[in-house]
């Protein structure tokens, strides 16, 4: 288990209830009052991806998706027994995947609080499971990344998965 998780969760929560309200002071996120159903943004229908990650790597992500919902199945599909996660991150201007797997490496677990999460956690999924989660995504710059630790052989306490590559670099246009 990672230390602090706790508070990395609150910081997560924290930063994603700053962004959704401040999405529906300008007026861009607005919930229906007595909506059945739907996404809850509106004017915006829920596109669903698939992504599954197998030997550490994340499939199915598209390098390029619109602007607006989307909806995103992550499956674990790794052949031995092993926790994964999709952490969606906005990547700052001039900072790629490559930097993010970097710092993994520098940093461990660590790394994680040194990007901006946009959304829920996809995860953790243990092989066999599957996580949903719906995100409003605007232009720009993102990644997905694992920071869980474990190699495939059962040992806790190894590199983050980020380090070893399970990072994936998309954009989102307008």
């Amino acid at each position: 288990m990672r230390g602090s998780s706790g508070s990395r969760r609150a910081r997560r929560r924290w930063l994603v209830l700053t962004a959704v309200l401040g999405l529906v002071s300008t007026g861009c996120l607005t919930v229906p009052s007595g909506a059945s159903g739907g996404s809850g943004v509106s004017g915006a229908s829920s596109k669903l991806i698939s992504v599954f990650v197998q030997k550490f790597r994340y499939h199915g992500m598209p390098t390029t998706i619109s602007a607006g919902v989307h909806s995103i199945l992550f499956q674990n599909r790794e052949s031995f027994a092993i926790t994964h996660e999709m952490i969606p991150v906005a990547l700052p201007a001039g900072k790629t995947a490559k930097d993010l797997r970097a710092e993994a490496k520098a940093k461990g677990p660590d790394s994680e609080d040194e990007w901006l999460h946009i959304g829920g956690d996809f995860g953790p999924a243990d092989t066999g499971a599957s996580v949903v989660e719906t995100l409003f995504l605007p232009p720009g710059t993102y990644a997905i990344a694992c920071w869980q630790t474990g190699t495939p052989t059962g040992k806790q306490n190894g590199p983050t998965h980020a380090s070893l590559g399970m990072v994936f670099q998309f954009t989102v246009t307008s």
